[in-house]
Parts: C-alpha cells; sequence; structure tokens
C-alpha cells in the first residue's frame, strides 16, 4: 500500500496524518512502540502489506497473505488509568464493526475481547499494547490484523477464518477501507479521551451475540463454563457460573452451541 493511496481516502484530522508504510515488516506493533517511545505523534499509523512476526493475544502468531490484507498499528496516547486499557479494544472492535456494516451487507459481530466475527468466523483480531513511564501509561498501540482480499487459508484455520472478500464475492479497496476505519475510530475516541465508557460497552453489546448465551473460557491455566452476563465498567467479562458472578479480564471465549 502506497502513502499517496492511502492519503486519498483520509478524512481524519489526526488519525494517520502521519504514516509509516512497509512492504515487510516484522511486526507494525513493534515498530509502532519503537515509533511511540521516540515521541511520535498521537495517530501515527504504521502499515504493512506482509508481517514476517505477526502477533496475536498470548504469544500467538497471525497469518496474513502479502498483500492482501489489512495489517496496521495505531499510535494513541489515552488519558485514562491503567486499569481502563482493556477499553482500547472494544472501542477499536466498535469502530471496525462500524465501517464493516456500513460497506457490507453480511452480519459483522464483536467478540470478546479482541475480535471480530463474520458467520462465526474470524475476519479481524486487535491487539492492544501500552508503554508505560513508572506507573503512568504514556501511550498505547493498537494493532489490527483485518482479512480483506485473502481467499485462502491453512488447513487449520479453514473452518475458523473467513475475509471479506470470501463474504461478498468480490475484491474489496484496502486504502479505501482502511479510511473508512480510521474515520470511525477517530470518531469515537473522544469518548476514551473523555473517560465516557458506557457508551462504548452498550454499543460493543448490541453488536456481539454472545450475550446472554453459555459460553466456555479457556484460560491457560483452566477452562470456565458459565452464562456471558454483561460487560464490566473496565471492559472484563461477567460470567455467571454456579450461581455466582466472576470477572474474567483474559481468554478465549467459545459460544457453547
Amino acid at each position: 500500500m502506497r502513502e499517496d493511496d492511502i492519503r486519498k481516502h483520509l478524512t481524519t484530522e489526526t488519525f494517520g496524518r502521519v504514516i509509516y508504510p512497509f512492504d515487510v515488516l516484522d511486526s507494525t506493533n513493534t515498530r509502532a512502540k519503537e515509533y511511540a517511545l521516540a515521541r511520535a505523534p498521537e495517530g501515527t499509523l504504521v502499515v504493512a502489506d506482509e508481517q514476517t512476526a505477526g502477533r496475536g493475544r498470548m504469544g500467538r502468531s497471525w497469518h496474513s497473505e502479502k498483500g492482501k490484507n489489512l495489517i496496521f498499528s495505531l499510535i494513541l496516547r489515552p488519558r485514562i488509568s491503567p486499569q481502563m486499557i482493556g477499553m482500547l479494544s472494544l472501542w477499536s472492535s466498535v469502530a471496525i464493526t462500524r465501517a464493516l456494516s456500513t460497506s457490507f451487507s453480511f452480519p459483522v459481530a464483536c467478540k470478546w475481547p479482541n475480535d471480530i466475527q463474520v458467520r462465526r468466523k474470524k475476519c479481524c483480531g486487535i491487539l492492544s499494547e501500552c508503554i508505560f513511564e513508572g506507573r503512568q501509561l504514556a501511550a498505547a498501540v493498537v494493532g489490527i490484523g483485518l482479512n480483506v482480499n485473502q481467499t485462502e487459508f491453512p488447513d487449520d484455520l479453514r473452518t475458523l477464518a473467513t475475509s471479506l472478500a470470501v463474504e461478498s464475492g468480490g475484491n474489496v479497496d484496502r486504502c479505501e477501507l482502511l479510511g473508512k476505519i480510521l474515520r470511525e475510530m477517530e470518531e469515537g475516541y473522544a469518548n476514551i479521551q473523555s473517560g465516557s465508557f458506557e457508551g462504548i460497552l452498550e454499543e460493543w453489546i448490541s453488536r456481539s451475540p454472545m450475550m446472554g448465551k453459555p459460553v466456555t473460557v479457556r484460560q491457560q491455566e483452566r477452562s470456565i463454563q458459565g452464562i456471558a452476563s454483561r460487560l464490566a465498567p473496565d471492559g472484563g467479562l461477567i460470567l455467571t457460573t454456579d450461581g455466582k458472578e466472576i470477572k474474567i479480564l483474559a481468554g478465549d471465549v467459545k459460544v457453547v452451541a
């Protein structure tokens, strides 16, 4: 993706106004954190056509075919407490889902904590990482991997992953879509900066079919079953299990069919 092609579709004031495009990069999040430490301004965008060491949550790798998808990271300097950093992934999910819903007719859903699905298949993952100075949150990097024009997936992902091209049946302009996503992210960012999280939580819930359903949450050392009841004020998932409510801050959620 060329910088000029991206700029043609930008309608934002801050997000994406500084762009670092790469043909190949190990990880857009890793590079974005380096720029953030070097005092890059808020809204700086790092985008790559290919990642050689893309990462998801819990150290997982992220598979993406070169030149087919959107792989980018955004530098933020949010005025929030470290306890609220989980809101960044929920806010990003809402913004991306909005952009996709206005562009395509198929249903798009949020999946806790940081995935976006189409017909229960993953098409987007979000990885938020923070930079601290002492106990203060100095910056955050939100990394996004969105399957756009990829139509072939490895054997172990074929039943789990999809793309916008697969679901729509046509090729998608990646630069145009990136512009729409950045616009939605910037429009909702004022709520992050002001600490107005209730609207984000409410919209996320409205876009997630998992709420109120039995789920299994897999963590590194255990699995927990319960009803996905609601979201906590900090974005944690509240499960009702054995008549008690517990808050989950991380884990892989699977809706029990």
